[in-house]
């Protein structure tokens, strides 16, 4: 898309949208009946650079991603959903003297650490300190394992896990303690028990293992944690990584079925942005020829955390999605 037709787009979507995104932030609060929500949908025609002598299969097998695709793909989810230009967004709503957390989704196949730096250097650029911003997951073996450097002792941006630095009422005390606002990073995922995975399932990243096990095994309760006031004012945006999802749980048949959705989705609704998570992933599951889940289970704790919980919006028709790129699949 060229910059004068993303201009056009913006300007259009900028009244309309930005009157909504207020909706969509003040929904949030748990006890309050969710309003409409607002989802916004970046996409790219690839992902990945072209093959070549300087990006060996044997040090990329999936291929090396454009930082610049990448960087591009945060500005349009940005603009889809808030209506604004990248810049005037971040410097709006993050302050310089802000400690921000990112929540990192590291299970299988985890958020790439060029999404992360993407994040990072938006929020830089409006001024946060670079110490002021902390990566973090549940555990630390996991943040290490997907490719986060657990040096402590470095200057500038830290990685931990929220079991290191331990619990307040069964809260990670990164929420409350150390962070004034977080941002929530999750990856579209299917799951053998619950269906999917996405941004709801990743605020289990700020709970105890032993609760995290529990609301797991119970998926009408998953969205409890969330549901948390400490944990929902902290949490100000949720990112959806949809650059290259299993569509299918990996199987020794069929050990990678992935395909390039080339896409980012941003919201500050967990549960609608989860939501059209799910259509996307049914929708290439039915694509290949792969029955829906019974239960659904996937369907069945998004309704719960709309209705039961108050966390966000789950009803379609209350949920707009605003795409910015090719608009096939």
């Amino acid at each position: 898309m060229h910059h004068n037709q993303l201009r056009l787009i913006t300007t259009v979507l900028a009244c309309t949208v930005m009157l909504a995104t207020v909706a969509c932030i003040a929904q949030a609060s748990p006890g309050r009946a969710p309003g409409p929500a607002i989802v916004g949908l970046a996409r790219a025609d690839h992902v990945y650079l072209p093959d070549s002598i300087f990006i060996p299969k044997f040090a990329y097998p999936e291929g090396k991603i454009d930082y610049h695709v990448l960087e591009l793909l945060v500005h349009r989810a940005v603009t889809a959903w808030s209506g604004q230009q990248p810049d005037d967004f971040w410097t709006q709503n993050f302050l310089p003297n802000d400690r921000v957390g990112l929540m990192i989704d590291v299970q299988e196949p985890s958020v790439p650490p060029i999404v992360v730096e993407a994040i990072i250097r938006r929020l830089v650029s409006t001024q946060v300190k670079a110490e002021n911003i902390l990566i973090f997951a549940a555990d630390e073996r996991d943040l290490f394992a997907a490719g986060f450097s657990l040096d402590h002792d470095r200057p500038g941006v830290k990685a931990y896990g929220a079991a290191s630095l331990g619990y307040r009422k069964s809260i990670s005390r990164i929420l409350i303690d150390i962070c004034d606002k977080i941002i929530n990073v999750a990856t579209l995922r299917p799951h053998p028990q619950l269906g999917m995975t996405g941004a709801v399932y990743n605020h289990l990243a700020c709970a105890p293992a032993t609760v995290a096990r529990q609301v797991t095994a119970d998926p009408q309760q998953l969205a409890s944690v969330a549901a948390r006031p400490l944990i929902n004012q902290k949490i100000v945006l949720h990112f959806l990584v949809a650059l290259h999802p299993f569509y299918a749980v990996p199987t020794e048949a069929q050990p990678k079925p992935r395909w390039e959705y080339a896409g980012l989705l941003l919201a500050s609704d967990p549960v609608a942005l989860d939501v059209v998570g799910l259509d996307i992933l049914t929708a290439k599951r039915t694509q290949e020829g792969i029955e829906p889940a019974e239960p659904p289970t996937a369907e069945q704790y998004l309704q719960a955390a709309f209705s039961e919980y108050h966390l966000g919006q789950a009803n379609r028709a209350e949920i707009t999605v605003v795409t910015i790129g090719p608009e096939q699949d």
